[in-house]
């Protein structure tokens, strides 16, 4: 069946007088009706007080927010999920720093030095470098990608391996032509010219850059907890490769004398200084009631951080993005609670994830999905993320909702969007059928284009991965990313009805068939 924006139309017909909603057993339909808007807003009201200082990564607000999660799953009888026993399971991270090491040099056969450069305007290491000092030839690869369904590779032909790399940012026109938006964003980005140069070999990349943003951007001498960079300790292990960016004018001499078949060689120190810091995911596992399928779960996940606080010292309390998501997951997970002391599970189990380090790069949901464990027995994965307000972009030349419509929020005022529909129609018609005892609007209508907004957030490392995922979202609003998000501002009886589908949906999928990958 083909997936459109046609969909929505059928689908709220079908609400009204389709097909019997799905009834969950006795217990779990108490349970799930049970959830009140007042529970919901006492969690999200203290979650985005500015006790907790927006929760940022690595300090103090999101580690209360930690523990004040485990503490609502303890009360509302949620089983630990963490595999110590505890709620607790660890997310290893680094904030990369740079120290005045940082240098590339390139000489020629004789030794003679092309060019040196310090970090600075015209060269710096990226924040996704690796730590390791690299020296090798210097091999010159196009625009660095590797795109067989587009047939194109700037590798072909070369011996890249242990070689510094340099190559041209952005895309080809020609290529650029033929691909769609999210394509295009997805073979440009700079992790994807890391991942084919490591692909090929190369022992370190330098991209040349027609634009370099001021180092002190990338590189802010003191970021505030919102502008912090971070990334996972096991990305040092698997991506050692230092990585670099140098100004087009600055490069010149260096690629004529590529272009003229001259033999240079290069020596890249990063200079790169990891500052530690660990951070928890707070897991809750119910588990199932079939011998057969209790070692296989459903994870439903939200992000528990936000942007903390900025170098203005004003908060962002986050209370849609996302203490939204994180108050119906905690819903859910009592509701589902409940029923199992009244005596029903479904088949498999269900775990409920409040990821860390979504803000950052979905750091907390990766490090979970990259375990060799979950990729054995998790079948499915639900991500509530902006939960609690109807969509509203007024102005779609700002940046922040750039490609999106123009939408106003009484044309939303019940609309839920769902993502990951084109990856798993199977696990789209589960949370479809979910729907039929809530009654929201579902939207399956971002998948593509409009801000690649399928990869921006806590499912996509399921997807990565070959695990179908659904992400929920009400949607983007004025207030997105500032420190205006508050509590005041969430409408509880929607995302109350957030949260009975958030566990329907769990039930639905953990008592039904494996859902399936099938890429549309």
């Amino acid at each position: 069946m083909k997936r459109t924006l046609a969909l929505l139309v059928v689908w709220t017909a079908l609400v009204a007088s389709g097909p019997a909603a799905v009834r969950l057993p006795s217990g779990a339909e108490h349970a799930v009706e049970a959830m009140s808007n007042e529970a919901l807003h006492d969690m999200v009201a203290t979650l985005a007080s500015d006790a907790f200082a927006g929760r940022g990564v690595g300090h103090a607000g999101n580690r209360a927010a930690e523990e004040y999660i485990a503490r609502t799953f303890e009360q509302r009888e949620v089983p630990p999920g963490a595999a110590d026993g505890s709620y607790f399971q660890a997310v290893d991270l680094f904030r990369p720093t740079l120290t005045a090491d940082a240098q590339v040099t390139i000489v020629d056969e004789a030794g003679s030095r092309v060019a040196a450069f310090t970090a600075g305007p015209d060269f710096y290491p990226l924040p996704e470098t690796g730590d390791r000092v690299a020296s090798g030839r210097v091999v010159l690869a196009g625009y660095g990608i590797t795109a067989a369904s587009a047939k194109h590779d700037d590798y072909a032909g070369l011996d890249v391996h242990g070689a510094i790399v340099l190559v041209r940012d952005a895309a080809p026109a020609a290529l650029a032509a033929k691909l769609n938006e999210d394509d295009r964003a997805e073979l440009t980005s700079i992790e994807r010219k890391i991942k084919d140069a490591e692909a090929h070999g190369a022992a370190g990349l330098i991209v040349v850059r027609g634009y370099m943003p001021e180092m002190r951007s990338v590189w802010p001498d003191r970021p505030s907890v919102r502008s912090a960079a971070y990334r996972l300790t096991a990305d040092l292990r698997l991506h050692p490769a230092p990585v670099g960016a140098l100004d087009d004018k600055a490069a010149e001499p260096i690629l004529r004398a590529l272009e003229a078949r001259q033999r240079l060689s290069a020596t890249f120190v990063p200079g790169l200084a990891p500052e530690p810091v660990t951070v928890h995911n707070v897991l809750g596992l119910i588990e199932g009631r079939d011998a057969r399928r209790r070692h296989e779960m459903v994870v439903v996940g939200a992000h528990l951080d936000h942007d903390g606080v900025d170098a203005d010292g004003r908060i962002y309390n986050g209370a849609d993005d996302n203490a939204s998501g994180t108050a119906a997951v905690i819903a859910a997970a009592g509701a589902l609670a409940r029923a199992a002391a009244a005596g029903d599970r479904p088949s498999r189990a269900v775990l409920f994830a409040l990821w860390n380090g979504e803000e950052k790069g979905s750091l907390g949901a990766a490090r979970f999905a990259a375990a060799p464990e979950p990729q054995r027995r998790v079948i499915a994965n639900l991500n509530l993320d902006m939960v609690g307000r109807d969509e509203d972009i007024p102005d779609p030349s700002d940046w922040r909702f750039s490609g999106l419509p123009k939408i106003d929020a009484e044309s939303s005022r019940n609309t839920v969007h769902l993502l990951g529909y084109s990856y798993s129609a199977d696990l789209a018609d589960e949370v479809l059928d979910a729907n039929r005892a809530v009654g929201l609007t579902i939207r399956e209508d971002y998948d593509r284009g409009a801000q690649n907004l399928l990869q921006r957030s806590d499912h996509w490392p399921f997807l990565e991965r070959g695990i179908p995922a659904i992400f929920l979202t009400t949607g983007l609003h004025p207030d997105y990313h500032t420190p205006q998000d508050d509590t005041e501002r969430i409408d509880f009886a929607k995302l109350a009805r957030v949260a009975r589908l958030a566990a329907r949906a769990a039930w639905i999928v953990a008592d039904g068939p494996a859902p399936q990958i099938h890429r549309r």
